[in-house]
């Protein structure tokens, strides 16, 4: 087990005055329960994992019984004292009980001393299909993403890395020879992925071939969860995105013969759909905002996120191109470096479930469009994904020059900086350009240059 970002999150939680039982929302194998039981074994006295994939465990909520009696039962089975405030009650695969899911309620409404943690993967799929849903107002969720950069050098050990690259001010001038190092540990993550099964196997072999299982027992589970979530008709266009969906990263998707496949676009998309409510991808929308608030255009083409970079070079066949390059950009025609830049966004999100979007623009004649737009200090923060130099960057011109917008945000290969820009039109603003090993800080660097 190695730390994770949202355990600091788990602390504040813990030691909240007023605190609601915790759900936590995420893909299969993103590292659930491992970040709680290493959570459990750092701040509780007593810790009580419960499994309801186990029929032993799911007989504990056959019936709505009144709270006191719950916790009985529970502290004769685990042979453990249950004292508000010291223990952790931890139901896992909880979307196997809709029982459980109601006593959340309950265990705030009567227990609110009590820490209580739900998981459980496919969630909102489960709850859907079934027609039951948590108790509104009475629980309060977060949500797991695969591993970032950061992360994945704690799980290395790459302590002095971490150090480095945690403590870089957005002023900060890094030496050629140390962002030439920083890159390459980057590429070395972009092969292996964020699937914490897959970062820890690796760490402890340092050989692909021997993650390689990993991958494929991790995919075999999603269409498994889909077997179990999904009638037949359903499940073979989930499994079949499941299959293909890699390919299209960082590609605008129509739903109809979506991938060649032949099928009709309402079944491919509600099979988008149940892989969005799994998060195993994630679609972002096209807006023509200019400000905030982000207005999504949903008659426009999303683009196309899967769940890990690690995945995708697996199913796709990237390995080869990937530990050869110099830029992230020139792999895979670009896709790549949006998946893993849309990825990150993505994981900086733990306390509240987003949809990441692009700008787009269509005239006569020319097309605009920007990778990602991002909400920072009250200001509608425009970011490309790109390698080329400031003034290549055509679609972000344009984009500065109808907003009242006069700073962007250029994630790429090169070193970090801030430069003054002007474009065609004479507007001049800040470009800050920050590496991909950086990108992981993008909160904290915006704070420094705001």
């Amino acid at each position: 087990m190695f730390q994770r970002a949202i355990n600091k999150f788990f602390l504040e939680w813990k030691n909240r005055n007023k605190r609601k039982p915790l759900v936590i929302r995420g893909a299969r194998q993103v590292g659930k329960t491992s970040a709680v039981n290493l959570f459990a074994k750092n701040s509780f006295k007593t810790y009580i994992y419960i499994n309801l994939e186990q029929e032993e465990n799911l007989a504990l909520f056959s019936r709505m019984n009144p709270i006191h009696e719950l916790i009985q039962a529970i502290q004769l089975k685990f042979n453990k004292k249950i004292i508000p405030g010291s223990a952790l009650i931890f139901i896992d695969e909880i979307q196997n009980s809709s029982i459980a899911m109601n006593q959340l309620r309950y265990f705030y409404e009567e227990m609110p001393d009590l820490h209580v943690v739900a998981a459980g993967s496919l969630l909102e799929v489960k709850m859907k299909s079934e027609g039951f849903s948590f108790p509104v107002g009475r629980v309060e969720y977060c949500y797991m993403y695969p591993v970032t950069f950061e992360e994945y050098l704690s799980a290395m050990g790459e302590t002095e890395t971490l150090h480095y690259i945690n403590s870089v001010k957005p002023d900060k001038k890094i030496p050629a020879e140390i962002h030439n190092m920083l890159m390459k540990k980057y590429h070395e993550y972009l092969l292996v992925g964020g699937m914490p099964e897959a970062v820890a196997r690796y760490a402890e072999t340092r050989s692909l071939i021997d993650v390689d299982p990993v991958y494929e027992s991790i995919l075999t589970g999603f269409k498994d969860d889909v077997l179990k979530y999904a009638s037949l008709a359903k499940s073979k266009y989930i499994q079949y995105l499941i299959e293909h969906s890699s390919k299209y990263i960082g590609l605008p998707v129509k739903y109809e013969n979506f991938g060649r496949s032949g099928f009709r676009s309402r079944e491919m998309s509600e099979a988008f759909e149940v892989l969005e409510k799994g998060m195993v991808i994630s679609r972002v929308y096209a807006s023509s905002s200019r400000q905030l608030p982000i207005v999504n255009n949903l008659k426009k083409s999303p683009k196309l996120l899967y769940l890990d970079t690690g995945l995708v070079n697996y199913q796709v066949g990237l390995r080869t191109e990937i530990m050869n390059i110099q830029d992230i950009n020139a792999v895979y025609h670009g896709q790549l470096s949006e998946q893993v830049a849309g990825q990150t966004l993505l994981s900086l999100a733990i306390r509240k479930n987003i949809n990441l979007s692009y700008w787009y623009r269509e005239q006569k004649g020319s097309i605009s469009e920007i990778d990602y737009l991002i909400s920072s200090h009250n200001k509608l923060i425009p970011v490309e994904v790109k390698s080329g130099k400031s003034g290549t960057l055509r679609s972000l011109h344009n984009f500065i020059d109808e907003s009242k917008n006069d700073f962007a945000v250029r994630i790429y290969s090169g070193s970090m900086g801030i430069e003054k820009i002007r474009t065609p039109h004479k507007k001049q603003f800040a470009l800050f350009s920050i590496p991909f090993y950086l990108l992981h800080r993008i909160e904290q660097l915006l704070d420094g240059v705001s």
